[in-house]
C-alpha cells in the first residue's frame, strides 16, 4: 500500500479535456493507495473541481509562466496540507516546472520530470528537426508568422492541412479560408509562430509511457483511436498489441532520453502502413484511465517512482480493452464557487464528511 498525498493539475474536462480526472480515477481505483488528492486549478470553473469523488482539497494557483508566484503559492499550500508528490498534467507546465525541482524538494515535494533540454526537444518547433536527424518518420511542417503566408505554404504541403499551435492545439483545414480561421484562433491563444503540417491520411494511435529517473521504460500501452472530436481528441479507443508500434515508441523515448510520463501520438499511413510520429506530449494522455484497466496502472507507477521506489517493467497489458468518454453534470451549491473564488481553496473532504452542504453528481 502506498501512503502519500498527491497534487494533480489538469482538472478541466470540457471539449478539450485535460488528463487530471483520469489520473485521479486511476489512483483511487487502484486499491493500492491511501492519502489525499490535492487538486491544483488555474480556473475556478474547471469542471473536475466540484466532483467530490475526485479531490479532497482544491487550491487555485497562478499560471505556471509565473514561476515566482507559483512557487510561493505552493509554499502556502504546503503549510496547510502536505504534498508528497506533484504530478503536472498540462503541456505548458513543463516549460518551467523542471527548473523549480530544487525548490520543490526543499518543500518535501517529489516529482518525476524531464530536464528542460528534453522538454525543449519535444516542442513542436523542434520535433521535426529531431525526427529528421533520428530517422523517425514525421510529417512535413512549416512555421509561419503571418496569415499572408498560408496560401503559399499550402501549395507546398497540400490540402487538407493541419494547423497547430506551438504549445497546444491542432485543427484540420480543408481550404485556405479554414486554415486562416484556425491561424487567427491559435495565434490569439498561443501566439506566433503557427505551424502548418502535412496531413497524413490513416488511422491514429497513441502510446502512453512511463520511464524512470534513468530513462528506462516502466510501462507502455498503445491505443487505437475509434472516435475523434473536431479538436483531434480521442473520444473512444481500444488497446492494441502492435509490437512494431511499441518498439518504435520505446526507441523514440530512448533517443530523447525521456524521464517521467509521456504520450506519443502517431498516424499509421493508409497507403504505406508506416507509422509517422505526430507529437510528443510531456504528460499522460487524457485516456490514461484505460491503461489502468488494461493491466498497467501508469499513474500509480509514476507515484511510486517519484517517491523513490525502484520499479522493474510492469506486466504486459491486455489488448481489446475499450473506452468511451461521456459527459455528465455536476451539481453543487454556488457557495462552493464563491468559497473557491474568494479564498482560493475548497475543502471537499469537509463536504464529504457533511460539514458543508454536499455537492451532488
Amino acid at each position: 500500500m502506498i501512503r502519500c498525498n498527491v497534487a494533480v493539475t489538469g482538472l478541466n474536462a470540457a471539449d478539450d479535456p485535460a488528463p487530471g480526472i483520469a489520473v485521479i480515477r486511476s489512483i483511487r481505483d487502484s486499491g493500492q493507495w491511501e492519502g489525499k488528492i490535492i487538486g491544483l486549478a488555474y480556473d475556478a470553473l474547471d469542471t473536475g473541481i466540484y466532483d467530490d469523488s475526485l479531490a479532497d482539497e482544491v487550491y487555485l494557483i497562478p499560471y505556471p509562466f509565473d514561476s515566482v508566484g507559483l512557487l510561493e503559492r505552493l509554499k502556502q499550500i504546503s503549510r496547510k496540507t502536505k504534498i508528497d508528490v506533484l504530478m503536472p498534467l498540462l503541456d505548458m507546465e513543463l516549460l518551467n516546472l523542471p527548473g523549480l525541482v530544487p525548490w520543490l524538494e526543499e518543500l518535501g515535494i517529489n516529482s518525476l520530470l524531464p530536464t528542460m533540454s528534453r522538454v525543449r526537444l519535444q516542442l513542436k518547433l523542434n520535433l521535426a528537426e529531431f525526427c529528421l536527424k533520428s530517422d523517425i518518420r514525421y510529417p512535413k511542417q512549416i512555421a509561419i508568422n503571418s496569415p499572408t503566408m498560408i496560401a503559399i505554404t499550402i501549395k507546398t504541403l497540400g490540402l487538407p492541412v493541419v494547423v497547430k499551435g506551438i504549445i497546444h492545439g491542432a485543427h484540420l483545414a480543408s481550404t485556405v479560408e479554414e486554415a486562416s480561421a484556425h491561424f487567427n484562433a491559435i495565434q490569439k491563444r498561443w501566439g506566433l509562430p503557427v505551424i502548418l503540417q502535412e496531413y497524413i491520411e490513416g488511422e491514429e494511435y497513441n502510446t502512453d509511457c512511463l520511464t524512470d529517473r534513468n530513462g528506462e521504460i516502466v510501462g507502455a500501452v498503445s491505443m487505437r483511436k475509434l472516435g475523434i472530436t473536431d479538436r483531434g481528441k480521442a473520444w473512444s479507443g481500444v488497446t492494441v498489441k502492435d509490437e512494431g508500434l511499441l518498439k518504435l515508441s520505446e526507441d523514440i523515448l530512448h533517443k530523447v532520453n525521456w524521464v517521467g510520463p509521456v504520450e506519443l501520438e502517431f498516424v499509421k499511413q493508409r497507403r504505406s502502413d508506416s507509422y509517422y510520429l505526430l507529437e510528443i506530449n510531456p504528460r499522460f494522455g487524457t485516456w490514461i484511465f484505460l491503461t489502468a484497466h488494461a493491466g498497467q496502472n501508469l499513474p500509480l507507477a509514476a507515484i511510486r517512482v517519484a517517491m523513490g521506489e525502484k520499479l522493474g517493467r510492469l506486466p504486459p497489458y491486455q489488448a481489446g480493452v475499450m473506452f468511451v468518454r461521456h459527459s455528465r453534470d455536476v451539481i453543487c451549491p454556488v457557495d462552493c464557487l464563491a468559497s473557491l473564488t474568494m479564498s482560493g481553496e475548497l475543502a471537499l473532504n469537509e463536504i464529504k464528511k457533511g460539514v458543508k452542504e454536499p455537492c451532488l453528481t
